[in-house]
């Protein structure tokens, strides 16, 4: 792999990072891992899920090696844990 596809690849992936990011509301660092940030809101949710479900998606995510099929439900995956993790502390927290 020469630099230029090396770098394509990495500009790909960025962008699947961003929005999966924003698909679960959180805050994304593109040069280098960060702990999850939650972003306080989900705006930009409905467009990061059409993305992911997308033709561009899929042809991304072809040109990498990727389908983008699993990065959607992985993303999906990922934000049901969020959220059982959320409603447990939720049920777990002391009443005030």
């Amino acid at each position: 792999m020469d630099g230029r596809d090396e770098g394509a690849r990495a500009l790909i992936l960025a962008v699947f990072r961003l929005a999966v990011a924003d698909y679960r509301g959180l805050s994304y660092g593109h040069d280098e891992p960060d702990r999850p940030r939650r972003t306080g809101h989900r705006r930009r949710r409905p467009a990061a899920a059409g993305f992911l479900r997308s033709p561009w998606a899929a042809h991304l995510a072809g040109l990498i090696g990727l389908r983008s099929a699993t990065i959607w439900t992985e993303a999906r995956r990922l934000d049901a844990l969020d959220r059982s993790a959320r409603d447990r502390a939720v049920q777990e927290a002391p009443a005030a």
